[in-house]
């Protein structure tokens, strides 16, 4: 069946398009919707949002208008390599000592899925999904040529290093040994030159692949305080005197950096001629960090990273590059279709004429993957969306158990154009203004809770929002409509059957002491 599918789905791609395209991802951290200039609100000043090429790309290729990830880090990450629902690989952003933590082992993750139609295959910057094995979790045990990056869910910007913990040590590794470059510059610029060598010194009769995943703008790690703190660099931060609020401020220098960076892999592309036949996502990985240090604004969005409210799941995204041009599509555009992290595995395979099917996976007894192609979508081939549906929390999250994040508290499921949440008190219940942060209006939004109980004796249905016609989130439709709650609630209740939430291991003591001695956090198993 496998073969009958490849064959097919090969065929009807060179009928369409004759060769692969080169596939690059820009995934950015915690980028608000309102921190990018094609969402800025209108009464923020345009010398405040500082995204030119991110602009640009959008301008000439496709904003993705519905593109949803996970609440926060490493499960948005994990859906992306794995093609799987973070409901059905991971939920957590997990301490990296644990043997278990992030993706599953016997998973096929995105590059090998590639590889096999002859990809070349790089990973850049934020991992943050498992590193105890040396040959099974880091990059290039997982399907990568070549990878440079840190392993944590942040590190320190200026020196990498990063404290777990048991100690402190640099968390910088390139392919298989420890890198050097820690200390040499502000991170994001030695990240950003590997990713520009790697695009230059690419073979173009091969299809690439490379994966790049920022770090801006995510909170890096403090020695001083053993905290996290927003981490500009300081050239950067100066071409923003004129913005009030220091929070603010770094958030967009960070973010500025990280679009220069944007600028100089897309400028390398068409340089070297590869742009003709690229095709290059940029998004988010949920999310603004609308919290106070955060910095990010997701107006006029509700909520921001750490909630299901639309402004931490529904993230700014755009698709570009010379491959669309190819596909028949009318730019600028804007695609309003659903479309989930999880859904590129399969969206790729089908451009690269591979099966995405996960035979590994299951001989393990491992969940299969989630995702759909949405390239009939993207090519307006379908006027709708094949991603309606989907889980986004367990019922778990509704009783503050172990694992539930720093805010978190809320169970959640989509049916669109329906989300359901579901729990007793739910933080960050409320919007950004359309500057924010600023020095005049505080918004605690962490200590802002809404009630969203499921107790239906009470006459509580959750909150019920249709996020198509009120993507604001402002009108529960809850008691209006029990019975769409209820047929969202059992959906939950049903697929909590299928939650995959394996025993990922206490933090290992190993991990420490050889980060000890040795001075870099690295794998500790074989």
């Amino acid at each position: 069946m496998a073969a009958a599918w490849l064959a097919v789905c090969r065929a009807r791609f060179e009928e369409d398009y004759g060769s692969r395209p080169h596939i690059v991802i820009l995934l950015a951290d915690n980028v608000g919707w309102a921190s990018v200039g094609f969402h800025r609100p209108p009464e923020l000043p345009a010398r405040e949002v500082h995204t030119p090429n991110i602009d640009a790309l959008a301008a000439e290729g496709m904003e993705l208008a519905r593109a949803y990830w996970y609440k926060f880090c490493s499960p948005s990450r994990s859906a992306l390599l794995s093609g799987r629902l973070p409901f059905h690989v991971n939920t957590f952003n997990d301490d990296p000592t644990m043997v278990g933590q992030g993706i599953p082992v016997g998973m096929t993750l995105m590059p090998e899925v590639l590889k096999r139609a002859g990809y070349a295959t790089h990973f850049v910057g934020k991992w943050h999904v498992g590193m105890a094995s040396r040959s099974k979790q880091i990059p290039v045990a997982r399907g990568f040529d070549s990878s440079l990056g840190y392993f944590h869910s942040n590190n320190n910007y200026y020196d990498s290093r990063r404290g777990q913990g048991c100690g402190v040590a640099v968390d910088l590794w390139d392919g298989e040994a420890p890198s050097r470059l820690n200390g040499t510059d502000y991170e994001e610029r030695f990240f950003c030159d590997r990713t520009v060598k790697i695009v230059r010194e690419h073979d173009p009769a091969s299809p690439l692949f490379a994966y790049h995943a920022f770090h801006t703008s995510c909170v890096g790690w403090n020695a001083t305080t053993d905290d996290l703190n927003l981490q500009p660099a300081w050239d950067w931060y100066a071409k923003f005197p004129f913005i009030d609020d220091d929070d603010r401020r770094k958030n967009v220098a960070m973010v500025a950096l990280m679009d220069a960076c944007v600028g100089r892999i897309v400028g390398e592309l068409k340089a070297t001629g590869l742009w003709a036949r690229s095709l290059v996502v940029w998004s988010s990985d949920n999310g603004g960090a609308v919290h106070a240090g955060g910095g990010s604004n997701v107006y006029p969005l509700k909520g921001g990273y750490f909630n299901n409210w639309e402004g931490g799941i529904r993230a700014p995204a755009l698709l570009a590059g010379g491959f669309l041009s190819m596909s028949k599509i009318r730019t600028p555009a804007v695609l309003e279709g659903f479309v989930h992290a999880a859904d590129w595995l399969s969206t790729f395979a089908y451009l690269a004429g591979v099966d995405p099917t996960d035979e590994a996976a299951r001989a393990a007894g491992l969940p299969p993957i989630d995702s759909l192609n949405v390239w009939p979508l993207i090519t307006g081939a379908n006027r709708t969306s094949p991603r309606v549906e989907w889980p986004l929390t367990p019922l778990s999250e509704r009783f503050g158990e172990e694992h539930t994040e720093l805010v978190g508290g809320d169970a959640a499921y989509m049916l669109a154009p329906y989300k359901l949440i579901v729990g007793d008190k739910i933080a960050q219940a409320n919007w950004c203004g359309q500057i924010h942060p600023n020095t005049s209006v505080l918004w605690d939004s962490v200590n802002d809770f809404t009630n969203c109980s499921w107790a239906p004796d009470e006459g509580k249905y959750g909150c019920l929002y249709d996020v198509v016609d009120d993507p604001t989130e402002h009108h529960d439709l809850a008691a209006l409509m029990p019975e769409k709650a209820y047929e969202l609630y059992t959906r939950l209740r049903d697929a909590q059957a299928r939650f995959f939430d394996p025993d990922r291991g206490p933090p290992q003591e190993a991990a420490c002491r050889l980060a000890n001695t040795s001075g870099w956090w690295q794998p500790w198993l074989p």
